[in-house]
């Protein structure tokens, strides 16, 4: 079965060439993304910042990205997707910039705001875009590559973040100069994922429609409103994420005082094995059905999560973070595959945004509400919380949508 799966992506060069494109640019963001998930956090620490600031920091771009989410979506619906797309990577921009030039809390706050505003033009467009690049026949299997060779990318950016106290030791630079070079790192990938993006042709044009009011920007899809409605108590996946899996790397420095050095590799190897993880549920999907895959992959996930608190070692828990990663993760392809086939074409980008939005507005409160326990010596607490919040928001699901059938 892996030699199957590993011909399919290996066929990556057949891909459609705009998704090819459209892959490759998510390969980029990936990279950046993979160190500032390890890393960030633990800078702030270093320059710094207690637990209870760093929430608050992480939490704003998240918070700005759900406020803006569904007003995004519905627009990109009614003009198109690519224009949304290079309005994210511009904000980006300016986040990353701020980043390289200073810590001063106003202004990697104001940073996080863009950040935020970029995060809510992506992130339904790009999953709308892709969408359109793809027939329902190889849907999930390009949706399975991408997250796959992006989770890659993702975890040679997690290795690539073990870097700064390393030259900093080596050059005898304080911290902020020794992690300038990763937001140095940030600027030119969103410059080079820029220019994949403005080479994708976009088909859809958008839908108009006339005397639109502002508030009309917030109203929900007509055809997919059911449906959407269901999918958004995934929220709750957002808020158990929000309060402890941005803050994983942060966990680990307090609990075992770890630095990013030990602790991007662990997460690189996390990311490979999760990227490996994404590309078996296609298969698995085709035997069991999607919604079982999802269900049993993240069901299992839970348990390991909450018995990382318990272990002594770091090296144990990280090992447990592997596991839990590949068995939460794998099945997100599947999933974003499934939303995007049960949502009508035109409604998709303002259907994601706002399934987006019921995730990433508790998201954004996580880790605010953890870094408040860490401050307070209750450094294990935000796992239970999170395990509570994964195992309602799984059973739900599979009560909502265990006898939908994906159109063919």
């Amino acid at each position: 079965m892996l030699i199957s799966i590993l011909h399919d992506i290996l066929g990556f060069k057949k891909f459609p060439r705009d998704a090819k494109l459209l892959i490759i640019s998510s390969i980029v963001m990936s990279f950046t993304q993979g160190y500032m998930f390890v890393d960030f956090s633990i800078y702030l620490s270093q320059v710094g910042y207690n637990t209870y600031l760093i929430g608050i920091v992480l939490s704003v771009p998240t918070f700005l990205g759900a406020l803006f989410m569904i007003p995004m979506g519905h627009l990109s619906d009614m003009y198109g997707r690519k224009r949304f797309i290079l309005m994210a990577r511009l904000f980006s921009f300016i986040g990353a910039t701020i980043y390289f030039l200073t810590y001063n809390l106003i202004l990697i706050i104001i940073a996080g705001i863009f950040q935020g505003i970029a995060f809510a033009n992506a992130s339904s467009s790009y999953n709308a875009l892709m969408a359109e690049k793809t027939t329902p026949q190889d849907r999930n299997l390009i949706f399975a590559s991408n997250s796959f060779l992006s989770g890659i990318a993702q975890a040679a950016g997690m290795f690539y973040g073990s870097i700064p106290p390393i030259i900093g030791h080596i050059y005898h630079l304080d911290v902020f100069t020794s992690y300038r070079v990763l937001f140095l790192t940030s600027i030119i990938g969103l410059l080079i994922s820029t220019l994949l993006i403005l080479r994708v042709k976009e088909d859809y044009s958008g839908k108009r429609k006339g005397n639109m009011k502002f508030f009309d920007l917030f109203h929900f899809p007509e055809k997919s409103k059911g449906t959407i409605i269901k999918l958004s108590v995934l929220g709750m996946i957002g808020l158990g994420a929000g309060i402890i899996v941005r803050l994983f790397s942060l966990w680990f420095y307090l609990k075992f005082h770890v630095n990013v050095d030990v602790l991007g590799p662990i997460f690189s190897v996390s990311q490979i094995v999760t990227a490996f993880a994404s590309i078996t549920t296609p298969s698995i999907a085709r035997k069991i059905g999607e919604i079982r895959t999802i269900v049993f992959t993240e069901a299992l996930s839970v348990i390991i999560l909450i018995t990382m608190p318990f272990l002594p070692y770091y090296y144990l828990a990280g090992i447990f973070l592997i596991v839990r990663n590949f068995l939460m993760n794998m099945s997100g392809p599947i999933m974003t595959s499934f939303t995007m086939s049960i949502i009508p074409e035109d409604e998709r980008a303002r259907g994601s945004a706002i399934i987006q939005f019921f995730d990433s507005l508790p998201r954004s409160f996580g880790p605010y509400i953890g870094g408040f326990f860490m401050s307070l010596g209750y450094i294990d607490l935000p796992f239970y919380f999170t395990g509570t919040l994964y195992s309602i928001s799984i059973g739900l699901f599979y009560l909502f949508f265990r006898n939908v059938k994906i159109p063919k």
